[in-house]
């Protein structure tokens, strides 16, 4: 709560800064020492902002006296649910580095409140974000639905802070999110993969398995996808694997870029195949590809049993990839190839085709720190 003692006590700093009394009000804090007044206020559907006078000129009583009578004259209008998304995130943007990741969060921000963002913020309810947060999970967009909905929380707990709002209506929300946890897809986190790569090397292994096991980390792809890939499904010039549709989950065609650490790895496969069938075959029959039990069994082998799986690469990824910030949750989710049911008609195997080749040099760049 700001007093006047607190605002007595406030130091200038290189550059200004404000901290809020309530309401819209505010006091700049300039590097000079001078200290402003600032009121911000939505009046007939537009964001205003007034300089109310400088301290101790106009003490904090005086100025909240002139913040209510100029709101009050105004014909003040409860500020919006995008209103406070665009105060929350001029205020916050500050301190990010990306433009990527300003993108993202606003991305989200506008999907998850599609159906309310025009309403005032203190009338948004709990049910209207649970059912906004339940379309994504029936879409099986879980990250994004996660990732969404903790922003969103974060603007309402701004939103009370500034009297904007009396209560989260995001508070417990989550509880509607699945887990979504398979069996057989433990994950490591991205500070054990160093570790993990280490142990792998110096486990004793047979065949190619700790190759495959090597590109399922680069590439992301679902483990049946890269255990019964063929060269024919390669472009090596172009550093293009083209996965045809009836060995894909979803039924349709997927195009997985190959950054130069996979695609090195694979040009060494090709160099030294025994014919154009699988890349990775069976041990003991060649026209049979490596069964997935052959890459699981070197984690299991290296003592990971149980905390790390072929799958949990791609939930790696996901993490990884969504966290830095730097990458369109869409362009993340079509890169793993989950496609929404709802667009499959209108399904492009290339779409975001540049984003995603940035992504996955990107992601090969961390594995293989990982992996060296």
């Amino acid at each position: 709560m700001l007093t006047d003692n607190k605002i007595k006590g406030l130091k200038p700093t290189e550059k200004r800064y404000s901290l809020s009394a309530g309401e819209g009000l505010s006091i700049d804090v300039m590097p000079t020492g001078r200290k402003s007044w600032v009121l911000e206020y939505t009046a007939l559907g537009k964001r205003k902002r007034k300089k109310l006078g400088e301290y101790p000129a106009v003490s904090l009583k005086q100025a909240r006296e002139l913040a209510t009578k100029i709101k009050d004259n105004a014909g003040l209008t409860p500020i919006t649910v995008s209103e406070l998304i665009h105060e929350w995130v001029e205020l916050y943007s500050k301190q990010w580095t990306s433009e990527k990741y300003k993108y993202t969060v606003i991305y989200r921000l506008t999907y998850i409140t599609n159906d309310f963002r025009d309403m005032a913020v203190a009338d948004v309810s709990r049910a209207m974000v649970s059912k906004a947060v339940s379309q994504m999970v029936a879409q099986g967009t879980y990250e994004t639905a996660k990732r969404s909905l903790r922003l969103l929380s974060q603007v309402f707990n701004y939103a009370i802070a500034h009297e904007y709002a009396q209560n989260n209506p995001c508070t417990l929300v989550d509880n509607i999110i699945p887990t979504h946890t398979v069996q057989n897809m433990a994950t490591l986190s991205a500070d054990e993969m160093t570790d993990f790569w280490q142990t792998i090397r110096k486990t004793p292994t047979i065949g190619l398995a700790p190759v495959a096991l090597s590109l399922a980390n680069y590439l992301a792809v679902r483990p049946s996808e890269l255990c019964k890939a063929t060269w024919d499904e390669f472009d090596l010039d172009k550093g293009v694997w083209i996965i045809p549709a009836y060995r894909m989950k979803t039924r349709l065609e997927h195009a997985v870029p190959l950054a130069s650490q996979p695609l090195k790895i694979l040009k060494e496969l090709h160099g030294s195949r025994i014919d154009d069938g699988f890349v990775f075959k069976h041990h003991s029959n060649p026209a049979k590809s490596m069964p997935i039990e052959s890459v699981l069994a070197v984690i299991k082998r290296a003592g990971f049993g149980g905390r790390m799986t072929t799958h949990g690469f791609r939930s790696l990824f996901s993490t990884v990839a969504n966290d830095s910030g730097l990458w369109r949750a869409d362009v993340i989710e079509r890169q793993l190839a989950h496609t929404k049911k709802d667009v499959r008609h209108v399904y492009n195997r290339a779409e975001y085709w540049d984003e995603r080749v940035a992504l996955m040099s990107w992601w090969a760049d961390i594995v293989a720190g990982w992996q060296a």
